[in-house]
């Protein structure tokens, strides 16, 4: 698409989705105990959360593909359609158990919004321009994650929980709108086969995974006989896909793809990114509210400042890479990530909040000098005709990643906390203001103790994590970011 207002004007539909559905992903924390209290169902709380992340994860290299092969303009109206579906039946649900169907119906759609999104991106926009507009989108998602729990919060209190999700339709429809009004691309000729066995195999394999992890671990033990069969089941499911995708001739994930070395790197490092992220957002509220003894507005405002690093490294190094190369600024990002998580495994009781803000700030800028490398040289590396599924590939890794260490890690806390608390202690109390003046003072100190004591834990393991993300980013290959594009025909295959 040549420079113009049609390429704006898609730029800014695009922006529009992404924030659509970044704001979703942290509007809706903030108007679930108000969702509770209305529709009931405290016991099944997790799988709103649970039930969007599995939909949303699991589609992501799906439409990779389908966008390869059927369009991008085809395929983000399918997935946006999906997502304002979803979100209407959410705001409509007059049962908890319908929330959570209409929850994953809306996971469905988001899991191809973003990926899609920033596929067109790399269309449309040279590799020169593609740093810059991503250091744009990281900011859109920056303020989206800013703006989220305050817009659920004020939603919620003003209008109803249920506008949380259905002021998400008119600004969808006007993102599908526009995109159909101004993005033009070529018509897909060649035939299209569909590895429809691949795409199950490869669904169903890590549902049940992240079933195992999410829901197994907490009901069964890690150890369960049941639990073990989850995975068991996930990782032969696994090895039959690679087979499939071996045999398949349009394979749903390219296999010959990570024989790249950039792409097999970045799928590591990405990887391993989305451990440290998921993690620090997960679990860093906790430690505000129940060691620093901090309001839930506390907790937000102690991850504010990953959501301003982020954007500010991701838009430098996107400025930069074309002249620089991808490697420093991946070596950069992983040093200062490090730092992030080792100023955390110091903190404590007494530490106050603002070694907490630094820590995230600087987790924060490594994360964006790492994204924007990561997500460029994986789109730049493959010909148009398989941008779509490279860059789903980067999503997926990192989606996954956090999924696994976030479930991994939190199984490990409540062994810890099982572990140096007595059965009728809940540690629930400590995450609660209101409930915390009412614990006699040595059995709060006791709970407080606990809880610094494992997250202090599983801070230790995100830094080894974040010591190993900077080991794969080394073994990226240097040299300026031309020297690792995509040099062949630039068509698809008839």
């Amino acid at each position: 698409m040549e420079p113009g207002r049609s390429r704006k004007l898609v730029t800014g539909a695009l922006a529009l989705a992404m924030f659509l559905a970044a704001l979703e992903a942290t509007a809706v924390g903030t108007a679930m105990p108000t969702v509770v209290a209305d529709l009931g169902g405290v016991s099944r709380y997790s799988w709103v959360f649970s039930a969007y992340l599995l939909a949303s994860t699991t589609t992501v290299p799906m439409y990779g593909k389908l966008a390869d092969l059927f369009g991008r303009l085809r395929i983000f109206t399918i997935a946006v359609f999906l997502f304002l579906l979803g979100a209407g039946l959410c705001g409509l649900a007059q049962s908890f158990p319908q929330l959570i169907l209409f929850r994953a119906i809306q996971g469905i759609g988001a899991g191809g919004v973003i990926p899609v999104a920033i596929t067109v991106v790399g269309d449309i926009y040279s590799l020169e321009e593609r740093g810059r507009i991503q250091g744009v989108f990281s900011g859109v998602w920056a303020i989206s994650s800013l703006v989220g729990p305050a817009a659920g919060g004020l939603i919620t209190d003003f209008l109803s929980w249920r506008w949380v999700f259905l002021i998400n339709l008119p600004f969808g429809v006007i993102s599908v709108v526009m995109m159909h009004l101004f993005l033009r691309e070529e018509e897909r000729t060649r035939e299209r086969r569909l590895d429809l066995l691949g795409t199950i195999t490869l669904t169903a394999s890590i549902a049940i995974l992240l079933m195992a992890l999410l829901e197994g671990t907490e009901r069964w033990g890690w150890m369960d006989l049941r639990n073990l069969g989850m995975v068991g089941c996930a990782a032969m499911g696994l090895f039959f896909f690679l087979w499939q995708e071996k045999r398949a001739p349009e394979p749903m994930l390219p296999l010959e793809l990570f024989e790249n070395r950039v792409i097999a790197v970045a799928s590591g490092g990405g990887f391993l990114m989305g451990t440290v992220l998921f993690c620090a957002a997960a679990f860093v509220p906790m430690f505000t509210q129940g060691v620093l003894g901090g309001t839930a507005i506390d907790a937000g405002m102690t991850l504010a400042p990953m959501s301003i690093g982020w954007p500010i490294a991701s838009t430098t190094s996107g400025w930069l890479l074309a002249k620089r190369g991808y490697r420093p600024f991946i070596i950069m990002g992983g040093v200062l990530g490090i730092l992030g998580c080792g100023l955390l495994a110091t903190v404590g009781p007494e530490s106050g909040r603002g070694p907490v803000m630094l820590a995230m700030f600087l987790l924060g800028s490594g994360l964006g000098f790492l994204s924007t490398p990561y997500l460029l040289a994986v789109q730049n590396a493959v010909p148009q005709h398989q941008r779509g599924v490279a860059t789903s590939s980067v999503q997926f890794f990192r989606s996954i990643g956090g999924s696994i260490a976030v479930a991994a890690l939190g199984a490990v806390l409540n062994i810890h906390l099982a572990r140096n608390l007595t059965a009728d202690v809940d540690p629930n109390v400590a995450l609660n203001p209101a409930l915390r003046g009412g614990v006699p003072e040595d059995v709060l100190a006791n709970l407080v103790s606990a809880l610094d004591g494992g997250l202090g834990s599983i801070y230790l393991v995100m830094t080894g994590l974040a010591v190993l993300g900077l080991g794969v980013g080394f073994r990226f290959p240097g040299g300026s970011a031309q020297a690792h594009a995509y040099n062949g025909p630039d068509t698809e295959p008839r």
